[in-house]
C-alpha cells in the first residue's frame, strides 16, 4: 500500500509492472501528493498503455525509458536527490527489482522506505512446516495450527476478520501486528523492522514446533 505520509513517492514499473505504478499514481494524483512515474521498457511494441498515458491528468510526472530508444533507465539518474520522506515503489522482474533496490539504498532510501511487489513466488528455502499455535490478544482465543494448514486459513476457519487475496506472501493482505512470539518469516511484503511488530498470516508460522504467535485480534 502507498505510504501516506511520504512528501514524494518515486513509481517504477518494468515491462508489465507498470501495471500497480499506474493505479497508485492515479491515487497519488487524487489525493494531491508529490510523485514522478519511471516506465522502463524494451521497445515501445511492448510497452503497455502508453496511449493512455498521453491523456492521463498527471503526464508531467512520467519518465519514459525505452532501451531501443536510446531511453535506457539510468537508476542513479532517477533516484537522485533523495530527502527524508521519500518512498520508492517498483514492480517488474526479480532483476530488475533488485536493481531498483540496491540503486535506492545506495541514493539513500532506508529501508522502511524502499518497496517491492512480486508477481510471482521467488525462490524460497525448504521450510519445514510444523504444528503450532496462534493467540488472540483481545479475546487470549487459542487455535491450533496443523503443519498443513496456514494461520490464516484457520482464523477464516473460525469465523476470524482476516482478508486474503494472494496467499503466497506477496500482497500483505494480510497482515497483523504481532503481539508476541518468535516467527519465521516467509513473506516478500514486510521490511527487516516491520517484522518486529507485524506478520504476514498466509505464510509465516512459529520458528519452532509448538510455538504461539499472539496477534492483535
Amino acid at each position: 500500500p502507498i505510504d501516506e505520509t511520504a512528501t514524494h513517492s518515486v513509481l517504477m514499473g518494468g515491462g508489465i509492472g507498470i501495471t500497480p505504478m499506474l493505479a497508485m499514481a492515479h491515487e497519488l494524483h487524487a489525493k494531491g501528493h508529490s510523485f514522478r512515474l519511471h516506465y522502463s521498457g524494451r521497445t515501445r511494441a511492448s510497452m503497455g498503455f502508453l496511449e493512455d498515458l498521453v491523456n492521463v491528468p498527471w503526464k508531467d510526472n512520467i519518465r519514459l525509458h525505452i532501451s531501443d530508444d536510446g531511453t535506457r533507465l539510468d537508476l542513479p539518474t532517477a533516484l537522485r536527490g533523495y530527502k527524508p520522506g521519500w518512498h520508492v515503489y517498483t514492480c517488474g522482474a526479480e532483476r530488475y527489482m533488485a536493481a531498483v533496490m540496491e540503486a535506492a539504498e545506495a541514493a539513500g532510501f532506508p529501508e522502511e522506505a524502499r518497496h517491492l511487489e512480486y508477481f510471482s513466488v521467488p525462490d524460497q528455502p525448504d521450510y519445514v512446516n510444523h504444528p503450532f499455535r496462534v493467540k488472540l490478544a483481545r479475546s487470549g482465543k487459542t487455535f491450533d495450527v496443523p503443519a498443513d494448514r496456514s494461520a490464516a486459513d484457520i482464523l477464516v476457519e473460525n469465523g476470524m476478520p482476516i482478508d486474503l487475496k494472494c496467499s503466497d506472501g506477496l500482497c500483505g493482505v494480510c497482515k497483523c501486528a504481532l503481539v508476541s512470539g518468535d516467527v519465521e518469516h516467509r513473506d516478500f511484503v514486510l521490511s527487516k523492522s516491520q517484522r518486529d511488530s507485524s506478520v504476514i498470516l498466509c505464510q509465516s508460522r512459529a520458528a519452532e514446533a509448538g510455538g504461539i504467535v499472539e496477534i492483535d485480534l
